[in-house]
């Protein structure tokens, strides 16, 4: 804090006389400046001292003041509810103001460091939010700038005993050297404090006299001692810590246990006893920092994927300026700025390319390497590499708004959401801590009553401690859940939901739009028929209302009368109908375009030569849009578009797994039909509308399904959120406006057998490791209480069910490398279809 802050946090309020915090509300009066504590203050005092009659020479005792006061208006005392009332109050007022801060911390060791972490940001001045992320080690803190800054909450967190930096740091590196140090020097020393402990439980020294046999306690003790309190120290410090903030965690346990052995033994080591517990203190405080030290590096080994984008997202540009290139941090690039990517540079930023052609790899997106190439005019996704070729291109979407900042957005949001199941974990954590104290004190009083040596009775105490310590339940499902999110994004697949992916399992039906979704989505014009009138013509009219859309169609409709180079004409008072056509106004009168429906409700007539054409188009898979002024359709448009390669096997392999398939489609019956017939589907319906499809979402769930609806257009949002998991296609401008649970970012609707395999796996995973965890201490605790199990073989009991549930998560990452689970299919190219949809289908349009 800098020397006017220091001030300004001494100064107090010319009103109330609290103090006046980080407040920088203040007035002149009079050639003097009054700073307030809070906005209430502050318009209360404005109100008083412009008083028509003068101002009252105390304020205070002024009616206004005491009503103000009354109501909440003006704090009664820092610690008055009113007061907490009003800095709320504020701060909603001020939420428009709040920046975004993005942390990496190091040093938690179980999912308690992250709540203790959490409720403690949460009490700071100035602090809205905070959501800590015990798996990716990542704080995300919403903040008030103007009440409390970066470093402040930095400096909080070190204060509890972690560190905490910005996302790419060197600091992840720095705390694991500092663990392996720390590791390295306590097992040297456990090692050589088991090998004399050895000795004299065996008797091996029992020929020198008790003397001389309690002069080799004094060794073990002087090894013990910086095993405990130099190793230990992370332990204790955050214990210590915890307890301050009246929270008990792991690390309370461990440091109880390690402590109560280290003192327990001093004592009987200054009363001349040989039963000593130093090496249980040691090998307590070594084999837990071992198994962090393999924990943290688990967590690095399931979040690989995770943190290869804070790597992208960091990345430098070379900027292009003036004439010449310089190279900038990517985060220092603005929509608009021109920059140079070249072999093996990777895009920083959404672009579009304004000059050369490369190849690219989009893999880091979309899950698929296969090279594509682009030109002038392409847009290019941030994250993209380079393969051949330089490009100029100029930003169009940066920082949070670009692709890869939505998809980290994403992320982050999946992994701040916890499962019912978590938040259940959690709780039992937190309170199991405090029950295995009480249980632990029970049994060394319990065994005194019955008689039992104070060593044996102390002994079993600190066994209990130690084999019901909570390190695996703590990190059973956070740690699957983030392998799940990293082995997902490795194969293009964004889960913004943990709850979907869960739910995925258990899907037995699927909806599937049609145009983007089981078609490529790439229409190309086949040709124009049209009545009395000339094609150019018609054309020219039908393009110059589509220039305002943003659809697919809209776009193909406008390229083709731009590579003709016809003339365009500026559309007034054009309006969009969702799922049925658009209209605009003409020189030459009102223009519509779209499908048989919109035409109907415009009461445009259809002629019978026309109905029959378009039938014919329809019935081989042909997408008709119809066009008309003068209160006649006037002719009509024919469109094409392609099947996805992998579509049919998809269809096969769903049917195989008895998974009931729809397409639906807002295109017409016949061509929805054409395609469904194609490929295999159940069931298709045409003509519907975003309502509709919301509609038989909800129909078949009634029916006791559970419904999974795969669309590509915000035109799906309904139906996508209606659906027990929504599945989005692509990625863009859009992702985080999609109402869907999990993204597929490379367009390849077989994924959908990659993910109902990933969630199969993850749930499985989950089930075993908390298994794992219940199992090891409901066999644990008796063993110890009754004597069967000693301190030593407990902490190793604790180790072995972490590492079990480590080992076991990892087959989440071993099987997304060998891409052992749901591998996309893959078919002979040239088998497909041309199907075809309308442009204005409830899908994408």
């Amino acid at each position: 804090m800098d020397t006017d802050n220091q001030c300004t946090a001494t100064r107090a309020c010319s009103l109330c006389g609290l103090p006046i915090g980080r407040s920088r509300l203040k007035q002149s009066v009079n050639g003097t400046e009054a700073r307030f504590c809070c906005p209430g203050c502050h318009y209360v005092f404005q109100i008083l001292s412009s008083d028509p009659n003068g101002a009252s020479a105390d304020l205070k005792n002024t009616e206004l003041y005491q009503t103000c006061l009354a109501a909440g208006i003006i704090p009664r005392s820092a610690a008055d509810p009113n007061a907490a009332q009003v800095f709320s109050r504020v701060w909603e007022d001020e939420a428009d103001l709040a920046h975004d801060l993005t942390l990496k911390v190091d040093g938690m060791w179980c999912t308690a460091c992250s709540w203790l972490i959490e409720e403690v940001l949460h009490r700071m001045h100035g602090v809205l939010q905070a959501r800590v992320c015990f798996l990716s080690d990542l704080v995300q803190v919403r903040y008030l700038p103007h009440r409390v800054n970066p470093q402040d909450i930095e400096s909080r967190i070190a204060q509890l005993g972690y560190s905490a930096s910005r996302p790419g740091a060197s600091e992840s590196s720095q705390e694991n050297k500092r663990l392996l140090l720390r590791l390295g020097i306590s097992a040297i020393l456990t090692v050589n404090s088991m090998m004399i402990s050895f000795a004299l439980y065996f008797g091996l020294f029992q020929d020198l006299g008790q003397n001389a046999v309690a002069y080799l306690s004094y060794p073990l003790w002087m090894l013990a001692t910086p095993v405990v309190f130099y190793g230990g120290y992370p332990i204790l410090k955050r214990a210590a810590m915890g307890i301050c903030y009246k929270h008990t965690g792991m690390d309370t346990l461990i440091a109880v246990g390690a402590l109560a052995a280290y003192l327990y033994s001093t004592l009987r080591l200054l009363e001349g006893s040989t039963h000593l517990y130093f090496d249980t203190a040691s090998m307590l405080v070594t084999l837990v920092l071992l198994g962090k030290y393999i924990e943290m590096h688990a967590r690095e080994k399931v979040s690989a994927g995770i943190n290869e984008l804070y790597g992208l997202a960091n990345q430098k540009a070379r900027l292009w300026q003036n004439g010449t290139e310089r190279w900038v941090a990517a985060r220092a690039i603005v929509a608009g700025d021109e920059f140079l990517v070249g072999s093996g540079e990777r895009v920083s930023v959404d672009s579009l390319v304004i000059s050369g052609r490369a190849a690219l790899d989009q893999s880091v997106l979309t899950g698929e390497s296969k090279p594509v190439r682009k030109s002038v005019g392409d847009e290019i996704l941030a994250g993209a590499l380079v393969l051949e070729g330089e490009l100029r291109m100029r930003a169009i979407r940066v920082g949070a708004d670009s692709s890869l900042g939505q998809m980290i957005a994403m992320i982050q949001q999946a992994l701040a959401a916890k499962a019912p199941m978590e938040l259940l974990a959690d709780r039992i954590t937190r309170w199991l801590v405090p029950a295995i104290l009480f249980l632990a004190g029970v049994t060394a009083v319990a065994l005194s009553f019955a008689s039992v040596p104070r060593d044996v009775a102390f002994l079993r105490a600190v066994t209990v401690l130690v084999i019901t310590c909570p390190c695996a339940l703590g990190i059973a499902i956070p740690l699957a859940k983030v392998a799940a999110l990293a082995a997902g994004r490795t194969h293009g697949i964004l889960i913004r939901d943990t709850c979907a992916l869960e739910r995925a399992r258990n899907l037995t039906a699927l909806i599937f739009d049609k145009t983007g979704t089981v078609t490529q989505g790439s229409f190309s014009l086949a040709g124009i028929i049209a009545n009395g009138i000339e094609e150019a013509e018609a054309l020219r009219r039908i393009a110059s209302v589509e220039t305002a859309s943003s659809h697919f169609i809209a776009r193909e409709i406008v390229r083709k009368a731009e590579e003709l180079a016809i003339p365009l004409e500026k559309a007034d008072d054009f309006t969009s109908f969702a799922g049925l056509g658009v209209a605009g106004t003409l020189s030459c009168g009102r223009v519509i375009v779209g499908n048989r429906n919109f035409m109907r409700l415009h009461n445009f007539k259809l002629a019978p030569r026309l109905t029959r054409r378009a039938e014919d188009l329809e019935s081989d898979g042909a997408t008709v849009v119809f066009f008309g002024w003068n209160n006649h359709v006037q002719g009509l448009l024919c469109l094409g578009d392609q099947l996805r390669v992998s579509s049919p096997k998809l269809f096969d392999e769903l049917q195989a797994r008895n998974i009931l398939t729809w397409i639906v489609s807002g295109d017409s019956q016949q061509t929805t039909l054409a395609v469904a017939r194609e490929l295999g589907a159940r069931h298709a319906v045409g003509q519907a509308l975003p309502p509709e499809k919301a509609e038989i979402v909800k129909g078949l769930q009634e029916k006791g399904h559970m419904v999974g609806m795969i669309g590509d257009g915000i035109n799906d949002s309904a139906a996508l959120a209606q659906a027990d998991v929504g599945f989005a296609m692509g990625v863009g401008a859009n992702i985080m406006q999609e109402a869907a649970g999990i993204t597929i970012t490379g367009g390849n609707p077989a994924k959908i057998l990659t993910i109902l395999d990933l969630s199969r796996l993850t749930a499985g995973v989950i089930r075993q490791n908390l298994f794992f965890s219940f199992f090891y201490n409901a066999l644990g605790i008796p063993l110890a209480v009754f004597g069967y199990l000693n301190p030593l073989l407990a902490v190793c009991a604790m180790f072995a069910s972490s590492l079990t549930v480590i080992g076991n998560t990892l087959r989440i990452t071993r099987n997304a490398k060998k891409n052992q689970w749901g591998k996309a299919p893959s078919i002979n190219p040239g088998r497909g279809h041309c199907a075809f949809d309308g442009p204005y289908s409830s899908d994408s349009g």
